[in-house]
């Protein structure tokens, strides 16, 4: 989170439970939300949590604070509202953790030779980009669909040419594998929406529709794992392409079905 080391002074209007207020104020930003200190003659705080925000716009030095009420809290007469702004949107739409919960991604049993670093390669560059990121169109670009989409195709058929010189037994272990994978495909399509919302998001909604985004990624990733998983038989079967009408029998009836 990127919190501001000060208070900055600003005019504050708009509502606040159900108090009309045009008060000077002291605006200062924390981890999770943004304090707004009024009324010196008899003190108080309007707190507006991060997790509550679903855009902020700035429009002739005018900050609008857009809530997911519907309501609004309106900044002015300050020359500090431009960088709250870009603060604002670094805190509320700092980048999340993607890996913590998967199960495949870093386990030793999943991860036979570079196979596993080849196939989490390019989900893992964008999340550093993303990570380093002050910004929501940084981030949005470095999870382009499109290009994640064409690694994980040339990732699979790379190693497909590694196992075998026949040209026919090549397509046939790339088709396998970009079986398994389609359920992968379908994650990326849906961040792919995801991104172009975001993209045309409007500022006073931008925050939220980053949240429906980042989901996206989330889910992306989770894919990507669970497609590993099953991909690591295939890559591990000595039989190759004769191998192939076990694994899928396998995979129907689960992971009970074998013994």
């Amino acid at each position: 989170m990127v919190a501001i080391a000060a208070s900055i002074p600003a005019r504050l209007r708009g509502a606040w439970q159900e108090r009309s207020l045009d008060y000077d104020a002291a605006v200062e930003l924390t981890a999770t939300a943004l304090q707004i200190a009024y009324d010196p003659q008899d003190p108080k705080v309007v707190e507006v949590s991060l997790d509550s925000l679903d855009g902020a716009t700035l429009e002739h030095g005018v900050l609008s604070l857009c809530l997911a009420t519907g309501k609004k809290v309106v900044l002015s007469d300050s020359a500090y509202l431009d960088g709250l702004r870009l603060r604002l949107e670094a805190a509320v739409c700092a980048f999340p953790a993607q890996t913590l919960s998967l199960r495949a991604f870093g386990s030793e049993r999943s991860a036979p030779g570079s196979d596993h670093d080849r196939w989490f390669e390019a989900l893992l560059t964008a999340r550093r980009v993303a990570e380093e990121s002050r910004t929501i169109e940084t981030q949005r670009r470095a999870f382009d669909a499109g290009r994640l989409g064409r690694h994980a195709q040339l990732t699979r058929e790379g190693w497909a040419a590694d196992r075998f010189e026949a040209a026919a037994d090549r397509r046939a272990l790339a088709a396998e594998l970009e079986e398994i994978a389609a359920p992968y495909g379908s994650a990326l399509f849906r961040l792919e929406a995801a991104a172009l919302a975001l993209r045309h998001a409007s500022d006073a909604t931008q925050f939220g529709v980053w949240r429906g985004w980042a989901e996206a990624v989330q889910g992306a990733f989770r894919s990507a794992d669970e497609t590993w998983s099953l991909m690591v038989p295939v890559l591990a079967d000595s039989r190759g392409v004769r191998g192939a009408f076990w694994r899928r029998l396998l995979r129907r009836g689960g992971a009970g079905g074998a013994t």
